[in-house]
């Protein structure tokens, strides 16, 4: 029975090495790989032998201190009683897929203990995963799609009440920066390319130019001709652009708050010719603009164009 059961153990082994559909690591006391499978070798983007006996740091550029965390967890106090999400960043540096990749690693963890001795010695982690990435982003991308919608029928409802055109745009950018943006700018054209501010948001957030104005009597924004708000009225679209090394620098030459790192600027059309130009501003705490964004800033324009163009009665 004791040669059986040591046959049935390496067999197990042998098969979580060569063919379990999930990564398998095992992780010596010191915290450095000892034996690593294909799955987890495909999933880090390394050989089966690179990792062996090297620190995790070395493969993993961020969550790394979350991983070591966990295993040092196991090694004391034992396995957790349920798998966790762990994030991490890993860096390649070579090949096409240079740069960093974001992964998502669905992670359970087993302590490892000699069968040897009369007071288990551990011997290191078994660290198990599986790459859930695509299924975490999908679920991030619907709740996100869900959020930013039932905001937009909440801004909706809200801006009806204002007989005001200008406090009804502020109400809805108010409800659209929520999650998405830092600064809301509305411009209005004012003339053969001119645009004059029409409304800031967050209420009360200082204008980048240190000007007020409203609708009408407004000083014109002194924007130059390659100014993205000018690109997304002459293109009747969207405009994505981001700051280079110095962003104060960036910014202030767009006349933009100074912690401004990524901008998008999307006219807003109304009857058939753009009335103005919306600008949605992020800071470097939040990442760039892409194109879902740019759909979702399409129909907050639309909802502020009708707002902001508003007919004459009779």
């Amino acid at each position: 029975h004791a040669q059986i059961d040591l046959e049935r153990s390496i067999a197990l082994s042998e098969a979580l090495f060569d063919d379990a559909p999930w990564g398998v690591v095992l992780i010596d006391a010191d915290l450095r790989p000892a034996v690593v499978n294909g799955y987890a070798a495909k999933a880090i983007g390394t050989g089966r032998t690179t990792l062996l006996g090297r620190p995790l740091g070395d493969v993993v550029a961020r969550g790394v201190e979350e991983l070591e965390g966990a295993l040092q967890h196991v090694l004391a106090e034992g396995a957790p009683p349920a798998p966790a999400d762990l994030w991490v960043t890993l860096a390649s540096t070579s090949g096409a897929g240079a740069g960093e990749r974001r992964r998502c690693w669905r992670s359970g963890f087993v302590r490892l203990s000699s069968p040897m001795t009369e007071e288990p010695a551990p011997l290191g982690v078994a660290w198990l995963f599986q790459d859930v990435t695509a299924e975490r982003l999908a679920a991030r991308e619907a709740d996100r799609t869900r959020f930013r919608w039932s905001q937009l029928h909440r801004a909706g409802v809200a801006a009806a009440e204002y007989a005001d055109p200008a406090e009804a745009v502020a109400v809805l950018l108010d409800f659209a920066l929520a999650g998405f943006a830092d600064h809301g700018l509305v411009d209005r054209v004012a003339g053969d390319r001119r645009l004059t501010r029409a409304v800031a948001s967050p209420a009360g957030a200082p204008d980048a130019d240190g000007l007020g104005g409203g609708f009408e009597g407004g000083f014109p924004q002194r924007y130059g001709t390659d100014h993205p708000a000018l690109q997304a009225w002459d293109r009747a679209g969207s405009v994505r652009v981001d700051a280079g090394r110095d962003a104060a620098e960036w910014a202030a030459a767009r006349h933009w708050p100074a912690d401004t790192a990524h901008a998008l600027c999307t006219a807003l059309r109304s009857r058939g010719r753009t009335v103005g130009v919306l600008t949605f501003l992020r800071t470097a705490a939040r990442g760039a603009f892409d194109r879902q964004d740019a759909l979702y800033a399409e129909t907050v324009a639309a909802r502020v164009a009708a707002a902001l163009d508003v007919p004459p009665l009779g």
